[in-house]
């Protein structure tokens, strides 16, 4: 009998496929929906560090603070705490309908106040955080270490609040990103996922406008966390989510054979409805069946680069091999 169960995080899924936090995860019964899809775990839709700060902001516009202190303080912390209680009514939701890992998402930028509100969503019963780190590269100011130290300093601050299973969501844009990873290791993340999609700007010639390009990820995106996966897992002990870019069983069983632990499913259940999931799941059983595996730790890391004969495949010398054919 296949046993498609698999530890992340510390935590054991009845199988590898999670709902990436999306649209497809903000209410109760969507996450139910997908329990009853298959899934073995969902991360609840972000809750946005600007989401708190703006609303306060717009709360604030029109009040004369000198005049009103203690109104404008009394104000300030309502309006965080009314978001932050619609994010834990959420949750506590979500965790009294299903009985499948309920993972808690927060996207941000910085280690500011807002991270106290954290324990709360660990009181309402999340079983792991999710940490969706925004920091794009783009100030010629900052350089790369200091960039690495904001993500440090914000996953520090979270493990101060919080005693549930951490993990990271991230870019590709570190210069050093094997590094980096070991450092989040270090600091007691126990996860990391790779790897987020940033804001995507495509051009209307047209109109000569910025407009957002497609939001959904392709199949070819596969390869970037692929890679690095392959890379990494068999070197460090944190757990690898792999996300962007898987569409179907194969790209799950890819994920792996390179050593992920999970992997997240966004743009493909989109396209092809929730119901999707199964079909994922019988596709990774049935090549389980051809290469008699019964479980997913018999086959993952197969494919890491600790255990290929030819591991330099990852790096450059298969580069140079492509491109310019020397052998």
């Amino acid at each position: 009998m296949i046993d498609l169960s698999t530890n992340y995080l510390g935590i054991n899924l009845r199988n590898p496929i999670i709902v990436a936090s999306s649209g497809m995860t903000s209410s109760a019964e969507k996450i139910a929906e997908c329990e009853k899809a298959g899934a073995g775990a969902v991360v609840i839709k972000s809750l946005f560090e600007e989401q708190i700060n703006l609303e306060t902001a717009e709360m604030m516009k029109s009040m004369d603070y000198t005049a009103h202190t203690d109104a404008f303080d009394y104000f300030t912390g309502t309006s965080k705490h009314q978001h932050i209680d619609e994010y834990v009514e959420l949750i506590e939701s979500a965790k009294s309908r299903v009985s499948i890992p309920v993972i808690g998402s927060v996207n941000c930028v910085s280690p500011g106040s807002w991270i106290e509100y954290a324990g709360r969503l660990e009181k309402a019963g999340i079983d792991a955080l999710e940490v969706n780190v925004f920091i794009m590269p783009a100030d010629a100011e900052q350089d790369s270490s200091s960039i690495e130290d904001r993500y440090i300093a914000i996953l520090r601050e979270i493990k101060r609040h919080v005693s549930v299973p951490v993990s990271l969501k991230i870019g590709p844009h570190f210069s050093g990103l094997a590094n980096v990873i070991k450092r989040f290791e270090n600091n007691g993340a126990n996860g990391v996922v790779l790897f987020n999609r940033f804001y995507r700007p495509d051009v209307d010639i047209e109109n000569m406008k910025i407009i957002p390009a497609k939001v959904y990820s392709v199949q070819q995106e596969i390869s970037l966390s692929l890679q690095w996966i392959a890379l990494l897992s068999g070197e460090l002990d944190i757990h690898f989510a792999a996300a962007t870019g898987i569409h179907d069983g194969k790209g799950v069983i890819k994920q792996l054979l390179a050593g992920a632990r999970a992997t997240q499913l966004c743009s493909t259940l989109y396209r092809n409805g929730i119901s999707h999931i199964q079909r994922i799941l019988v596709e990774v059983e049935e090549w389980m069946n051809r290469h008699n595996f019964r479980t997913i730790d018999e086959f993952r890391g197969k494919l890491s680069r600790e255990n290929v004969r030819n591991p330099e495949i990852f790096e450059r010398s298969q580069y140079i091999k492509a491109l310019v054919g020397i052998s």
